[in-house]
């Protein structure tokens, strides 16, 4: 394995694991893996493979000691207070998605990190947009939800750290991540939940209605993205925080979603009980992007690009 030493924040995720898992298998690297989560279920298979530090993100002595030890070139920086917590309590997602962001940057830079790549969110869009929209690097950002407002804080801070200090920040507005092991009840974990409950023989009844037509992308592309995005020439990054498209060809709404996982699952039973809060803050964050810049820049292309091979993917990996 590579002596380069690389961090990734909230590695015990949806996300973060399957970074850590591809960052050892593909790339060939020892992550040092930061989360707060005291038994990393999703990293067990590979806990040999890893260096894992327990702590609180938004903790900037623990940031410093973690960075001054291991003297990271590259931090993946995942870890984040769900949405659904952040509308409960925008103080604590003050503390951990703000001055979480704000202690890592200054820790980054103070220990000689040269590259801080960001999972930010297509939530950091939402109001005053007409229905069905499609968004672009130029779209205004006016976030609908709390978790929103964080995130475009940290990607304006990413900004004025290029600017200032030429810090090599970058950025993905991710679209709804699906994937296997289903935790933290998100906004729009049902995405997942529709495929690994009837998968495992379980009702599901989705919270929000059959019309919503959400952006996704497999869990498995996610994290290569980011990946890939690091690896760039630093010149061809213009964009800096950038969109990228998952599933594209149709992006289905829910209820034709459901009908597609029914033909792969015979006998799954879900059915809607409708999340008003949750419909009308979906409805506002559903919109198609343009992903032409990461394309250009980068030459981003998905590798589940359809819903039908994100479910088969999925099913897959649960069997495994």
């Amino acid at each position: 394995m590579t002596k380069e030493h690389v961090v990734v924040t909230g590695g015990s995720g949806l996300l973060g694991a399957m970074m850590v898992h591809l960052l050892i298998e593909e790339e060939g690297v020892r992550p040092v893996v930061m989360d707060i989560n005291p038994d990393p279920k999703r990293l067990e298979d590979v806990k040999d493979r890893i260096e894992y530090v327990q702590g609180d993100i938004s903790d900037a002595d623990h940031l410093n000691d973690t960075f001054g030890r291991f003297k990271p070139t590259r931090i993946y920086h995942l870890a984040v207070l769900p949405g659904d917590l952040c509308e409960k309590d925008p103080l604590q997602a003050v503390k951990v998605n703000v001055n979480g962001f704000m202690n890592l940057m200054e820790a980054a830079r103070a220990n000689g990190a040269q590259q801080v790549l960001f999972s930010s969110s297509g939530t950091t869009y939402g109001e005053d947009l007409k229905p069905g929209v499609m968004l672009t690097d130029k779209t205004l950002q006016r976030p609908a939800s709390f978790y929103g407002i964080t995130k475009v804080f940290a990607e304006s801070v990413g900004r004025w750290y290029r600017k200032k200090h030429d810090f090599d920040y970058r950025g993905i507005h991710y679209p709804a991540i699906v994937g296997p092991g289903l935790r933290a009840a998100g906004v729009v974990t049902f995405v997942s939940a529709m495929i690994e409950m009837p998968a495992k023989g379980e009702p599901y009844t989705i919270p929000v209605g059959k019309d919503i037509r959400l952006s996704l992308v497999y869990v498995e592309d996610a994290a290569r993205a980011l990946i890939q995005l690091g690896k760039a020439p630093k010149e061809n990054i213009r964009t800096i925080n950038y969109f990228i498209n998952g599933v594209q060809n149709p992006l289905p709404n829910v209820g034709e979603m459901v009908e597609m996982v029914k033909q792969k699952i015979p006998g799954a039973q879900i059915d809607y009980d409708v999340n008003e809060e949750w419909d009308k803050l979906l409805k506002s964050a559903s919109h198609p992007v343009d992903d032409t810049s990461a394309v250009k820049e980068w030459n981003w292309k998905p590798k589940y690009n359809t819903w039908d091979k994100v479910i088969e993917a999925y099913l897959s990996a649960l069997k495994e």
